[in-house]
């Protein structure tokens, strides 16, 4: 055999014997080498429960711990394969390994639940609540007292401990609590975290996950099992990271799983029962193990005096089930009624249950799970969760799943309301609870199911709906607050399907469209926020509808794939207006909406009012806007030192605002208006704390963060250093596909035009390829800036005519490098009437876009003092390789 470190070797270094699976790197697949690790408790039934074949991958699991005690430093293993395989079983060897071990590691276990929406983080919070002695139903003031300054930890509970924190800071600070505890636990001893099924995982889930094994600087292995379907949720999952393995777990091999079935029944089968026992299951132990289960059950198996196992005298042909399905059916069908009855109402339950609930499933009848620990279809478990009853788990989720679907339809639901009532009145903190309340509810309710469960009794349906349509818009609103914004909107979408006041539908969907805002879905945003005008609101309500519709959608503009028509947005700001009282912060949003949509065509009254009323009603929030309202508009009418003057006002008032997305909103309108001014130095720190902010935030705020050092570098002329962030710009911009956003296509363009004014044409043909698939409809004014300057260093008329004809970029958007590259292409391409139409306006001392002025007016009119100026101001502005730019674009005149 080899030792461990020979195995660690070879499974680390590709030698022989550790065969590579076909098409999933980094796996490994399972051995049919044969070894009894060892006995566990006998089964009732008189069936020993044995580990076979899984030598080489225990080995390994044990390696991988002992690198990384050693080494202080994460190590992830994920094992995989299919239901029954033996993962769950493989850890179990693996805790009983490490016992052993010494120092004994610190252990922690948290699972991944099956159903329900709204709990994400359900695994953080059992390996929280079990590393600080918590118990379910614990008071928040328990909590709060043992998670001390990592309160923040009580969102893993469902605990609404975030309140006033935007959705994304909530999430972030959560997620640097678990690393920050996680290396807490594992500086003292090494630890062990395993995490089970994480093919049930939310996305937010799997990236603490991967934050934990990337970012914890201690000795820590985390484990974690999952079916195969991780990898269409995650196709990288493990891949391309340091100290990651995907330990891949295929069935047994034939001689494998005869020896495992000689050694459960100590040799009790003949040989073609052996055999037909070992074809049906398939390598799959735990369908080996509920076979013999029924073969005992049915009485084929019987137990002798000396207590081994022996063939009956049933005929056994044509009791062998075909699938695990089968056979567990099969099993719990067997079971005499009150003990089958037991059983699913433990299933409702869910796969970990109590006496207490089971009991009140069943009217008050106290359960007896006797039996069903005999027949290892439950285990019981030494610690529990709750403050009080002792707790026990069905043996897999696929009995589970059996015992589940055999409960009729019309009792299933009845069951799901009563174990819903029960959670409610038992005195476990309502918010801990709230997304497992809203779904039992939400499954007693379910339309498809009504009459059958609820037939004729009208009043205790319309009971039912009611509770869960509160339960699931109190569980969405938490979730929305951990920023679990898909789990938030399926809640939420529920809740409308099962509700029945048409006023309280149209306030869902109104719910529904600001948390859409909050993952930028513009369609999912204006569809819900739509849906809920149709419904009977009162005037104050429409007049906030459509202020956020009209406010959200000004301010993420580009949230679309096809542009949305800006009149529409002006539409719903002037409806807003319309029903709006004069005093309200419905009437700010609406100004402020259409100022973001025509800046420079806003009366200045109307955004002083704006400003006023945000004072008067006291919003940091909604004076921050107006101040960068009057910001864009001074900028868009060319009004430069007074646009950063208001700029560097909202930036004064963001101590009083803790959103660190509105934080990101200031710093990226304020950086360009810096640089427009000359303020460069001041321009890379907004643009550096934006991206410190975007880092803790969304793939969104990232790309937007790397757009702001990709504007700033154009204005300076800085292609080298622009053309150096290529990769960074292609992992952000691919990690935000999922959302629609302009600076996508338009950071691949820049990107472009840096390798083109560096000679590299295949590199800037290849990335302009790459933006043209991302560019949406209606956008192309707002990639022109970048186009420009491709057409420039290509010399290309053609394409350079086509873009100067469309509608000039907005400077507060791209900053002054956009429309600097417009003023270098019309002198490039010698269009003599829009440089005196357009570039006056630009002759202010200090502005960044005076010598691109000056040198475009000094060509066209032939001034040789202009040009000297223009050499000048670019010299004294650092801007070299515009500078050196003139003798080219005097060509074009």
């Amino acid at each position: 055999e080899r030792t461990v470190a020979a195995a660690a070797g070879a499974f680390e270094f590709g030698e022989p014997g550790a065969v590579e699976a076909k098409g999933k790197p980094g796996g490994v697949v399972a051995s049919v080498a044969v070894r009894v690790l060892r006995t566990m408790r006998p089964r009732g039934a008189g069936v020993k429960r044995v580990f076979v074949g899984r030598d080489p991958e225990l080995d390994l699991l044990r390696a991988t711990y002992r690198r990384a005690a050693a080494h202080d430093e994460p190590h992830l293993v994920t094992i995989v394969g299919e239901p029954g395989v033996g993962k769950s079983r493989l850890v179990s060897e693996l805790w009983g390994m490490l016992e052993h071990e010494a120092p004994t590691p610190v252990a922690r276990t948290g699972r991944c639940p099956a159903y329900g929406a709204g709990i994400t983080y359900r695994p953080l919070g059992e390996i929280v609540r079990e590393h600080y002695g918590l118990r379910e139903g614990d008071s928040p003031e328990r909590v709060a007292e043992r998670l001390g300054d990592r309160e923040i930890l009580g969102l893993a509970f469902g605990l609404d401990v975030a309140r006033g924190v935007h959705p994304l800071d909530a999430r972030e600070r959560l997620h640097a609590a678990a690393v920050d505890l996680v290396e807490e636990m594992a500086a003292g001893r090494p630890t062990v975290l395993f995490v089970e099924d994480i093919h049930w995982a939310e996305t937010d889930l799997l990236d603490l996950l991967e934050r934990l094994a990337a970012d914890v600087r201690a000795s820590l292995m985390l484990v974690a099992t999952a079916r195969p379907e991780i990898l269409d949720l995650r196709p990288t999952w493990g891949a391309a990271r340091r100290n990651a393995t995907v330990l891949w777990l295929d069935p047994l091999g034939a001689e494998a799983a005869s020896f495992l079935l000689d050694e459960m029944l100590s040799g009790a089968l003949p040989d073609d029962l052996r055999s037909l026992v070992v074809e049906r299951a398939e390598g799959n132990p735990f369908f080996l193990e509920e076979l013999v289960g029924e073969l005992v059950d049915s009485g084929v198996l019987v137990r002798a005096d000396d207590g081994t196992m022996a063939l009956g005298a049933r005929d056994s042909a044509l009791l062998v089930p075909d699938t695990v399905h089968a056979v567990l059916a099969a099993r719990i069908d067997r079971l005499p009624p009150a003990d089958k009855a037991v059983l699913q109402a433990a299933s409702v339950v869910g796969r970990v249950f109590w006496a207490a609930p089971v009991s009140h499933l069943l009217d008050g009848e106290e359960p007896d799970f006797a039996l069903l620990l005999e027949r290892d279809l439950i285990t019981s478990r030494r610690e529990s969760t709750l403050a009080s009853g002792h707790e026990y788990t069905i043996k897999h989720a696929l009995t589970r799943e059996v015992a589940y679907g055999s409960i009729p339809k019309a009792r299933r639901g009845r069951l799901h309301a009563a174990l819903a009532d029960w959670l409610t009145e038992s005195g476990i903190a309502p918010d801990e609870r709230s997304s497992l309340v809203a779904y039992h509810y939400a499954e007693a309710a379910k339309p498809e199911d009504a009459d059958l469960v609820w037939a004729g009794d009208v009043d205790e349906l319309a009971r039912v709906r009611a509770k869960a349509v509160y339960w699931l818009s109190r569980a969405a609103r938490l979730a929305r607050g951990r920023y679990e914004i898909e789990e938030a909107v399926e809640l939420y979408t529920r809740a409308v399907e099962l509700c029945d006041d048409e006023h309280e539908r149209a306030l869902l969907w109104r719910d529904i469209g600001e948390a859409q805002a909050l993952r930028y879905d513009g369609e999912g945003m204006r569809t819900a926020l739509l849906r809920a005008l149709d419904g009977p609101l009162d005037d104050a309500e429409r007049a906030d509808t459509y202020a956020v519709l009209a406010f959200q959608a000004s301010l993420r503009s580009a949230m679309w794939s096809i542009r949305l028509n800006r009149s529409l947005i002006e539409e719903w700001g002037t409806n807003a207006l319309a029903l709006a009282a004069l005093d309200s912060e419905a009437r700010v949003r609406a100004i402020l909406a259409r100022s973001n949509v025509e800046p420079e065509s806003t009366p200045e009254e109307q955004l002083v009012e704006a400003a006023e009323l945000a004072d008067a009603i006291g919003s940091s929030e909604l004076r921050s806007y107006a101040l960068g309202a009057r910001s864009i508009a001074a900028f868009e009418r060319r009004r430069f030192e007074e646009a950063a003057e208001w700029s560097e006002r909202r930036l004064e008032l963001l101590g009083e605002i803790d959103d660190p997305d509105h934080h990101c909103d200031a710093y990226e309108l304020s950086s360009p208006i810096a640089a427009a001014v000359g303020r460069f130095e001041e321009a890379r720190r907004l643009a550096g704390l934006h991206g410190e902010l975007a880092r803790r935030l969304s793939p969104h705020h990232r790309v937007h963060a790397v757009s702001l050092e990709l504007e700033l570098a154009d204005i300076l002329g800085e292609w080298p250093a622009l053309a150096a962030l290529t990769d960074q710009v292609v992992d952000v911009v691919s990690a935000n596909l999922a959302t629609p956003c302009i600076r996508n296509p338009r950071g691949l363009l820049l990107c472009a035009a840096a390798h083109q004014c560096g000679d590299d044409e295949s590199r800037a043909r290849e990335l302009e390829r790459d933006a043209d698939r991302l560019g949406g409809v209606g956008y192309d004014a707002d990639l022109s800036g970048p186009r420009l300057r491709l057409a420039i260093q290509r010399g290309d008329r053609a394409a350079a005519e086509q873009l100067l004809e469309l509608p000039v970029e907005r400077g507060f958007v791209w900053g002054a490098g956009a429309i600097a590259t417009r003023i270098d292409a019309l002198l490039a391409f010698g269009r003599r009437e829009l440089i005196e139409l357009e570039t006056p306006t630009f002759l202010q001392p200090g502005l960044v876009l005076e010598p691109f002025a000056l040198r475009a007016l000094g060509a066209i009119r032939r001034d040789d003092d202009l040009l000297a100026r223009a050499d000048e101001r670019f010299a004294a502005l650092g801007l070299e390789w515009h500078r050196a730019q003139t003798e080219r674009l005097l060509g074009g005149v």
